[in-house]
This record gives structure tokens, sequence and C-alpha cells, in this order.
């Protein structure tokens, strides 16, 4: 008798006949695991449909037959890659969870084939819905399996695979930690010569080595080549997976050949993935990505060796991947990026003109697919401006393609401290974009640039910030809607980020909701955005600002705006009431310049300590030879302050009173320099200081938020002080520094805080109710994490996540008498992550801080001044703090010497 004997004999509407075709759908599918006959497999799907038609959505085995029919859909997919059949697995997977009762046993299976279903289509499609609910299914399934249930183990594997996946796309590490956690419970689980032991193996391995990728510990590496290694050795050679656990060992091979230099790893590595492109089937899904990871490996001995066989293998290989996988394939720009830049290497090698058109070719193919990965994309972009300007055309639509790609990096359903893991290559893109539009005259593009590529994070918190009235005005129904998920959404964005180590189930499910929720917001705020740009007059709705309107920036003197790169420097500058830009090239400047210029202030300004005099740095001993201390002041004198000065006619001192006032805005690791205070200091010559009243800024942006945001009501000051903090040096001249304040206030409220009164709750509560905050403190830079930078207070630190989770308003003077204060992140150069740019886009228009430490002593000298010139009379008015600074630390420095730059240079206006 034949299998379709019994099926004949049963009557169409028999009530045998639907478990009849679900079971003959099972065995011809075994059949087509044993000899790959795709016939059978079309046949099985088809005996299930059956099964389903005929089975009514009332009886118990219908969401059976439904999740059955999607198992098979999935099989379909993963051999031919067809995206209608997932689509079709998931819409039954779907209906048999629904159709099935909680409590009922058969529930966990159907979840985890839906996320298993998920997670495939993600992998395809790249669409982060998909890995979040194929996450969110696996982890209901997880909760509903009983200890000791045999199905347990492959669930726990599935949903690790989940977890990496996610991890390669939003490079999270919660998520590779959990991806460890659950494949090794999965391991643990699996008994030796159990059928799913190499899966289990295989998917611990490729965890480990995706841990390996971001933190580089050979540990990891030699950890998952172990266990890849074992999966491969129990996998029998026919086995349909056999070429994905050699293509996984392959890679880990490869990348611990490059580390410790063994040829013997990579010989190993191309046989282990020439071996799987070999037992890969024409017109499997898997192939491209085959294709490519044996290319890499020819890459790697290319780039030991140096044999061009070895390079055009490689091209071969990734020539064939590229022209297999679909458009739209989540891998697609990986493929892309990497052929061009093989073929840039062989024209780097031959100089034949062909292989860069084709590498530009590529690269823009890359940068324009859909946005699947948008740190390669954003790779691609740069790669094909760079091919344009060898090949003589213009890099300008390469550009607008990179800067249009950010905001899909940087995304805002992100973390904040994830953002600023993925921008630290962002600035010096930026910085070449720029060079290029300068060097084509495009200045009003530089500047539009220049705006685009630094502060991202901060100038998201300000979109978020926007108070919509405008739009209100036209649809107050969307207007409304704009603002309760921005609320929401910079909420989420704040959230700390908890390792998987040590949390539990539930624990972890409850912070999988909120990153999911996050991730829906940012979502739902992009549609929300998506349809006000249809509104007639709001296009441009909370668009990158046009030169237009940043130039409005300029307001009390000129705004210089400097960008610097290994290919040249420029200063930019506009003028309140012009629309002109003067360009001004800093020839003799260049980005490595300004790199030995900050190591140089670094090693004269001081070491990290705690010292008696200083607040949290000791100043470096004052017989430090004046000459060397003078040099880099010297070099940004002649280099870039001096060329300014002198396109703008500033020649010659003047009373303080006539001092011109300039605002800087510089990039890379000019921010990090004190422009104010460039000269040659050689008694003849003038300097920065003497010559004009310098503040600083971060963007444009955020001069133009605080312009658009009114004058302040005078609701007092806020004085906060710490002479003795916990496990701190003492600062006893705090105790004089806010009795200065107080005795210059008068009539003005004040609210003094000090001591044990001086804690993190009390003073946000006490900078809600006033307008000016002085801070005299120690502080300290974080640069593990720029959002844990803080002021040392009674309890605790009040942090820069702390301060920017605020959005004060009215608020005017913020003076940060601590050290670093406006001391950044060199890895992050232009996200301006320091206390002082937070306490500007927290809400303080006019900042005073410090670019190192400062005395002690020095901080109620400073503040005299400044609180004598800003309360005169008994009224408020921060619109005059550069100014009043710069009288300050003129009268310091007549005090302490023009030699004790470490005394008088650190202190800087920033903003209005």
């Amino acid at each position: 008798m034949t299998w379709g004997t019994p099926l004949q004999l049963a009557p169409e509407h028999s009530a045998d006949k639907p478990a009849l075709l679900n079971n003959l759908g099972y065995s011809v599918f075994n059949r087509y695991e044993r000899h790959g006959n795709l016939a059978d497999l079309d046949k099985a799907i088809n005996y299930q449909s059956q099964a389903v038609r005929l089975t009514s959505k009332e009886h118990a085995t219908h969401p059976i037959y439904l999740s059955s029919l999607g198992d098979l859909l999935l099989r379909r997919f993963e051999r031919f890659g067809d995206l209608v059949d997932v689509d079709r697995a998931i819409e039954y997977q779907e209906q048999a969870v629904q159709l099935t009762p909680e409590g009922d046993i058969q529930r966990p299976g159907f979840l985890e084939s839906l996320g298993c279903a998920r997670f495939r289509r993600f992998e395809r499609v790249g669409d982060l819905e998909d890995v979040d609910q194929a996450i969110e299914h696996q982890m209901q399934a997880i909760r509903l399996i009983p200890e000791g249930h045999p199905r347990r183990g492959s669930c726990l594997n599935n949903l690790g695979h989940s977890w990496r996946l996610r991890f390669e796309r939003l490079n999270d590490l919660t998520d590779v930690e959990n991806a460890i956690k659950y494949h090794e419970q999965a391991v643990q689980l699996t008994p030796e010569g159990h059928v799913d032991q190499p899966a289990s193996l295989i998917s611990l391995g490729c965890s480990w080595s995706s841990r390996f990728q971001r933190l580089h510990r050979l540990a990891d590496l030699n950890k998952a080549i172990e266990y890849q290694d074992r999966a491969v050795q129990i996998t029998p050679d026919g086995h349909t997976n056999k070429q994905l656990y050699l293509i996984s060992l392959g890679i880990s091979l490869r990348n611990r050949s490059e580390i410790l230099s063994q040829p013997a790893d990579l010989d190993k590595a191309i046989e282990c993935q020439a071996q799987a492109v070999q037992l890969t089937l024409e017109g499997h899904p898997d192939r491209p990505r085959n294709l490519n990871n044996l290319a890499d490996s020819f890459v790697s001995r290319y780039e030991r060796f140096g044999h061009l066989a070895d390079l055009n293998e490689a091209v071969d290989y990734r020539a064939q991947a590229v022209r297999l996988a679909p458009e739209g394939h989540r891998m697609k720009a990986n493929l892309l990026f990497n052929l061009g830049y093989l073929l840039m290497s062989r024209f780097k090698c031959l100089d034949q003109r062909v292989d860069l058109e084709s590498a530009q070719a590529y690269f823009q193919h890359g940068a324009e697919h859909i946005i699947t990965n948008p740190e390669t994309q954003i790779q691609c972009a740069h790669n094909w401006a760079a091919c344009s300007t060898r090949l003589g055309v213009s890099p300008l639509e390469a550009c607008h393609r990179l800067f249009a790609l950010i905001p899909h990096l940087a995304w805002v359903g992100m973390t904040i401290q994830g953002r600023y893991r993925v921008l630290t290559n962002i600035s010096n893109l930026t910085a070449q974009s720029v060079a290029w539009a300068v060097s084509m005259q495009y200045y009003d593009l530089a500047i539009e640039w220049l705006e685009e590529g630094r502060s991202i994070v901060w100038n998201q918190i300000l979109q978020l910030r926007t108070p919509f009235n405008s739009l209100a005005e036209v649809d107050p129904g969307l207007a409304n809607q704009l603002k309760v998920v921005a609320s929401e959404l910079e909420c989420a964005a704040s959230r700390t980020v908890t390792t998987a180590s040590g949390v539990s189930t539930e624990s972890q499910s409850d912070l999988e909701y909120q990153a999911h929720h996050h991730r829906r917001l940012a979502a739902q705020w992009e549609a929300l955005l998506a349809e006000a740009h249809q509104l007639p007059g709001f296009h441009d709705f909370l668009r990158p600002r046009k030169v237009e309107e940043l130039i409005k920036a300029a307001t009390n003197g000129p705004l210089v705006i400097i960008n610097t790169h290994s290919s040249r420097c420029d200063a930019l500058i506009v003028f309140p009431g012009h629309d002109d830009v003067l360009h001004v090239p800093l020839d003799r400047f260049s980005e490595a310049k300004a790199v030995e210029c900050r190591a140089q202030m670094i090693a004269l300004i001081g070491h990290r300590g705690d010292g008696d005099k200083a607040r949290g740095v000791k100043i470096r001993s004052e017989s430090t030879d004046i000459k060397d201390q003078l040099v880099p002041l010297a070099i940004l004198w002649t280099d870039v302050v001096g060329p300014v000065l002198d396109a703008l006619a500033i020649t010659r001192e003047r009373p303080f009173h006539e001092l011109p006032h300039i605002t800087w805005c510089a990039t890379g690791a000019l921010s990090f320099l004190p422009l104010h205070a460039a000269g040659l200091y050689d008694g003849i010559s003038s300097n920065a200081f003497d010559l004009v009243v310098s503040s600083y800024t971060p963007t444009l942006s955020a001069l133009l938020y605080h312009g658009n945001h009114g004058a302040e009501p005078h609701t007092g000051v806020l004085t906060v002080g710490q002479a003795n903090s916990p496990g701190m040096s003492a600062l006893p001249k705090t105790v004089e520094e806010l009795a200065i304040i107080k005795k210059h206030a008068g009539k003005i409220p004040l609210k003094q805080l000090d001591g044990p009164l001086a804690t993190v709750d009390d003073t946000l509560r006490a900078m809600e109710d006033h307008s000016w905050v002085h801070l005299a403190c120690h502080a300290v830079q974080n640069r593990a994490d720029p959002s844990q930078s803080a002021f040392h207070l009674y309890d605790g630190k009040l942090t820069l996540a702390a301060i920017t989770k605020r959005a004060f308003k009215n608020k005017g003077l913020a003076f940060l008498s601590a050290c670093q204060t406006a001391t950044g992140d060199d890895t992050l150069p232009d996200e301006a992550t320091h206390l002082a740019a937070g306490m500007l886009m927290a809400g303080y228009p006019s900042v005073i801080a410090t670019m190192w430490s400062i005395m002690d002593e020095d901080a109620p000298k400073i503040a005299e001044v400044v609180y004598a010139d800003l309360m005169r009379d008994g009224k408020m008015d921060y619109t005059n703090a550069a100014r009043a600074l710069h009288k300050a630390v003129g009268k310091l420095r007549e005090k302490v010497g023009l030699e004790s730059i470490g005394r008088w240079a650190p202190f800087i206006h920033i903003g209005v």
C-alpha cells in the first residue's frame, strides 16, 4: 500500500481526512529531510494546506495544523529565500497562537514557532520589529515550558539566537550577554548524542564570537572556536546544516589568525569555508553569505602575504555573493561594501581605473540600498565620495546620503549611551565631508553639514523639547500626539541598560519590554513626523536647519566655525545681520597639530589626583619652563586665531568696554583647546585675550534654541557648595565663594545649599525654582560613560544624565565653579559630552565653566568680579556674562602672572 491509499479511500468530508493529510504531510517532509528531494517539500506543504482548509477554526486540531503548515513554509523559505513563504509562515503561526487559549499545552510550542519565523524574516529583511517580536514570543514560551521538558533546550537555543541577531544590529552588549546566557543553558540541557547538540554548540560558539567582535577578548574567541569545532566534528557530512557550522568555525579561525599571526589558523579557515561553499547548493539563500566569508579569508591571506592571486580570488567570490544576494536582503549593503573595498584595494595595487569605477558603483549601491545596516551604509557613502573625488566627480551626492543616514545610525530608538557608542567615527567623516564642500566653495553646505554631524545626541534631545506651537495652529491633534510621544521618548532614552548576568527571566522580560517600547515610540515618532511633513508649510519641520536659519545664531559679534581635517583646515565666519559667509583658509594648521597641541596642554597643565589647592586635579609646578607652556598657545595664535582676527581686521588692543565679542565653534581636537588664550606672549605681540572677548558654543542650534525662548523671569539664585565632600579633598574657599555671591545678591532672592544640605535631589528641586545656579564643588569627567560625568555633592553624584533629563524653563546663568566642567571625551570630540554642554542643553543659555582644573583660591576671585557686574543695582543680567568673565580673568591674570596659564586660562564662557 502506498502512502496515498488511506487518503484516497477516505471520503472528502470524512472527519479523519485532515488527520490523514497532516500525517502524510509529515511523512513526506521526513523523506525530504533524508533525501533532499524538493518535490517532497512542496507535496508536504500541499497536504498540510489541505488539512488546514478542511478543519474548522473551532476544531481543537486546527491550530496544530496551522502551526505545522507554518513550520513547513518556513523550511521552504530557509531553502529558497522567498519572502512570501516566511510571510505566510508568520501569518499561520500567529493564527495558531490566537486560537490557542492560555494554559493549553500546545501554546508554548506555537509561540516558539512564531518566534522562529519572526527571527528568520529579520535575518532576511532586517526589520527590528521582527526580532523584537521574536524575543517576546520566545520568552513567553520559555516561561510556559516547565523545567525538564524535552523541548526547553531547543527553545532556549532559539531565544539565544534572536538575542544575538539583535546584537548584530544594535551592538548593545546586553543582547549578546543574554544570547550567551540562554545558549549555555541550552547546551547544558542537551545530552551527548542528541540530534540538537550540534545546533546548541554552534549557537553558543557564535555568541562568544559576537562578543569577541565587540570586546576583542581572545578568551571569548577561543571559547567560540572550541564550541564551533565540537559542532563540526559531531555533524555528519550529509547534514543540511554542516555548511553553516563550517562557515562559523572558519570565521573564528580567521579572526584568531589575524590576532596571533598564525598561518595554520588561516589555512584551516579557508579549508572550512571552501568546504562550506561546496556543500551549499546553487540557489540556497546561504550561498551569498558563505561566498563572502570565504572571500574574507582570502583577503586576510592577501593582506598577510601580498599575493595578488588571493586578492583576485576574493574579488571573484565577493562578486558572486553580490550577484546572488537579492535586493532588500539585510546583508546586501555589507556585501556591496566588501566588494567595493576589495576593488579599491586592487586599484591601489594595479592602478586600473575600471576597478575604481566599479568600486564607486558598488559603494553607491550600498549607500542607497534600503536601510538595513546604517553603520556599513555610512561607510559605503563615505567611500563612494572618496572614489568620486579620485575620479574627478563631485562627492556631494554621496555626502548628502551620508548625513541622511546618521539619524538611522544614532537612532532615537536607542539609549543615549548606545548612541554615543556608535558615533565615535562620525566626527572624522563629517570633517572630511565639510573639507570637500569647502574645497568646492560650497560654504553654506559646509555649515549645514557641520551642524548635522556634531552634537548629534544633543540636537535630538532639543528636537524632542520643541514646543510644537506652530504645528498646533494648523493641526492641534497631531501637535499634541508629537508632544506626548516626544516626552515618553526622551524618558525612554535615558533608561539604564543592565547586563544579563544575574537577572531573572521575569526581570529580563521587564527590561525587554522597556527596550521594545522605546523602539516602538521611535517608530511612532518617525511616523508622526512624516505625517507633519505632508502638511502645507511643514515640509522641513524638525529637519536639519538650512544655512539661512543657522547664520541667525550670530547675534553678538562674529561666529567663527572651524573645521579640522587631515586634508585641510578652514574657518567659516558668519556675521550678525549678514547672509554672506567669510572663508579663512588655515593653511598652516592641521588636524595633527591640533592633536599634538592638546597632548602638550594635557602634559603641561596637570595630572589627575587630589591636591590640597586644586578642585580635583593638581596643577603642575609653576617652575615648568614658560616656553614649554607657551608652545601650543603660540601655534594656536599663528595658525588659527591670528589669521581669523586678521581677516576680521581685529589687530589692535582697545579699551575693555570696546573689545569685540567672538563666539568660537571648533571641531575635533581643537574643541578641547583654549582659543581665547592663544598668543605669542613675547612682550611685543598682542594675544587673543587682549583683542577679543570670547565665548564658545558646541553648535549653532544651541544658540538658536535659547535665542528663541525669550527672556527669563528673575526667580533668584541657587548657590551650592561642598567644602568637604565625603571622600574628596577639602575645598575651603567654597565657603568664601558662596559668601561673595550672597553679598552681591543683596535683595535678589538667594537659596544656599551647602554641606549636608547639598544633596542631589534637593539640588535638582532647587534648580527648578531658581533662574541661576552656582555650583562650587568637585566634578569629574567620566571617559568610560560620558553621561555619568558628575558634580560631587554631599550624598552622591549629580550626573550629566540626571541633568539632561530635565528641561528647565526660564533659566539664565549656570556658573560651574568646579574642575573639568567643559572637558569633553576625546573619543567623541564633536558630541560636547561635558557638564557645561549638559547645562546648556538643560535650559541654561549662559554657562561659565572650566576647561581643566582650577585652584580653589582662584574661584572666589573670579566670582567676586563676575557677580559684581551681573548683579549690579540689584538686577540679574546673564547676557553680559562673557564680558564679566573676561574682566574677572583679566584681573586674575594680573594677580597670578601671565606665566601662570594653568590658573587663568581654564575659565570659559559657553552660550549666549
